[in-house]
């Protein structure tokens, strides 16, 4: 049989050293493997030929792990740095799509931001309202462009940002609600 849930740690594992696509993998991987057919309840573990778990259903620590995975691949702190969309899938951003996550609790308080995509004219817009309680020093948004782009230019509130690179922003000492407008080229 096949027991997702203890893989979990694996993926934070593959977060922190910032190989998404593994993490991605394994994402789809535990809700394909991780949940039953019909009720889509979390699985301890699923016979690897027939698919059948019955004598698992429901299992609350496998569902509480793809939870975690879900919030950590969107919203996930790292010592004094909040970082954001990090594994958001490329799809997920693709012209004219939103991603959304709203108040989120972080060690720092509470997160929103919004992603619009308008991908196709080379930008991305975020709307973010980030933690008040305890600011994080640097706030980090993952927004990696469907079709791989890479950033050109970086506003916020319309001033210029200087540092981005890579498919994310890096944000520092951000205490109010703020609009990021990120180009391609």
């Amino acid at each position: 049989g096949i027991d997702h849930a203890f893989t979990y740690g694996y993926w934070m594992n593959c977060l922190e050293r910032g190989e998404v696509e593994r993490v991605l993998l394994g994402f789809y991987g535990t809700l394909a493997y991780g949940v039953s057919r019909d009720t889509w309840a979390g699985v301890e573990c699923t016979h690897m030929t027939t698919g059948q778990n019955q004598r698992t259903l429901p299992h609350l620590r496998s569902g509480t792990q793809q939870l975690r995975l879900l919030r950590n691949m969107l919203v996930r702190e790292e010592g004094d740095r909040l970082i954001l969309a990090q594994a958001a899938p490329q799809h997920w951003l693709a012209d004219g799509k939103q991603v959304a996550v709203l108040d989120a609790p972080t060690r720092f308080g509470k997160v929103s931001y919004t992603i619009d995509s308008h991908a196709e004219r080379g930008r991305i817009a975020v709307s973010l309202d980030p933690p008040a309680r305890r600011p994080p020093e640097a706030i980090v948004l993952h927004l990696r462009h469907p079709d791989g782009a890479k950033i050109e230019g970086v506003s916020v509130d319309g001033r210029p940002a200087k540092r981005f690179g890579g498919g994310a922003v890096v944000l520092e000492g951000l205490v109010r609600p703020a609009k990021i407008e990120v180009r391609y080229r």
